[in-house]
């Protein structure tokens, strides 16, 4: 083999690497759920009128430059939202978990509501929510996928004179997952997010109660007192370069990952709070449970000895160059 070709090899070798550092396809995870069940709104002292309610249930899911977004506010059960290589179907909160192409989706259900008009009968108010997303990167240029879910309850009520309480008493199975694959560049992330929110406003629009269970008693609550905390609803699961390769959850319960309807009622954590006395008035109690999915993945960074090897090569192929050239005549 001649001098000239062996002086190729390192630069050709760089190149190859570089090629494939290039072209590696890194992939991001994430799956937010809750299952909220048998919240009972009761009013021990004083006298509390229902004058009206509004339902929501909202899903969303985003991939790359697309959007979608389903139900709203009158809706029971939003259809799902779906972008990509979704096999899950709606109300379907089993994870679908990663590998293949990428994918987003979000589901929001209201299961029952003890407000009237549905379901005739119902004691208590249960609702779950899903948002899941894989993406698959191609390695060559940013990408992202986002989505969510949303369920929540607004009531009209009044207040009798003088005043009147209102507590509130349920159970919630919450689930996160995220994970990022080692091919991921510097700045790619994958989060899942959980809100659970109660919020009371009066006539004028002043918050006069809010609680955000955090899994702290006495913690996270205004205008008001808790008596069970079991788990942070408030929360989010999230990995970055710093983490990646290794696969996180978020299961307080813990009760098992969800499966078919995800709306099982056997294991949950408890929470319970009291509201301060209430002034005669009329009010707004809003409920809103959240679930989203943001993942970000970029382009793999070639790792420095590649540079440099890379650099040697190409310094070889100039050096041969000058060589293999005859002064003139």
């Amino acid at each position: 083999m001649k001098l000239s070709s062996l002086k190729l090899i390192p630069a050709a070798a760089a190149i190859a690497l570089l090629c494939a550092t290039g072209n590696a396809s890194a992939a991001a995870y994430g799956y937010s759920y809750n299952n909220v069940f048998g919240l009972i709104i009761n009013n021990p002292t004083g006298v509390v009128s229902v004058a009206g309610v509004t339902t929501v249930s909202r899903s969303t899911a985003t991939l790359g430059a697309a959007s979608v977004i389903r139900g709203g506010a009158g809706f029971l059960d939003a259809p799902q939202s779906a972008l990509g290589a979704v096999t899950k179907g709606e109300n379907n909160f089993t994870p679908q978990g990663q590998g293949g192409p990428s994918y987003s989706r979000g589901d929001a259900q209201i299961i029952s509501t003890q407000f009237r008009p549905f379901p005739p009968g119902a004691t208590s108010t249960h609702k779950a929510n899903v948002a899941e997303a894989f993406l698959a990167g191609a390695g060559t240029a940013d990408a992202s996928g986002r989505n969510g879910s949303t369920t929540g309850l607004s009531v009209l009520f009044s207040v009798a004179s003088p005043t009147a309480t209102l507590s509130f008493n349920f159970s919630a199975d919450p689930y996160m997952a995220v994970f990022l694959d080692a091919m991921a560049g510097l700045g790619s992330t994958a989060t899942a997010n959980l809100v659970v929110s109660f919020s009371i406003t009066n006539a004028a629009g002043v918050n006069v109660f809010n609680w955000t269970p955090d899994g702290v008693l006495g913690s996270g609550i205004f205008g008001g007192a808790e008596s069970a905390d079991g788990a942070n609803l408030n929360t989010n699961l999230s990995t970055s370069t710093l983490t990646k390769g290794t696969p996180f959850t978020f299961n307080p319960s813990p009760c098992p990952v969800p499966t078919g309807t995800g709306t099982s009622t056997a294991c949950g954590a408890a929470f319970a709070a009291l509201t301060t006395p209430l002034s005669a008035g009329n009010y707004t109690l809003t409920l809103n449970t959240i679930e989203s999915v943001d993942l970000v993945i970029t382009q793999q960074v070639p790792e420095p000895g590649t540079l440099a090897l890379l650099g040697l090569g190409l310094a070889g192929l100039c050096l041969g160059s000058r060589r293999g050239v005859r002064p003139a005549a």
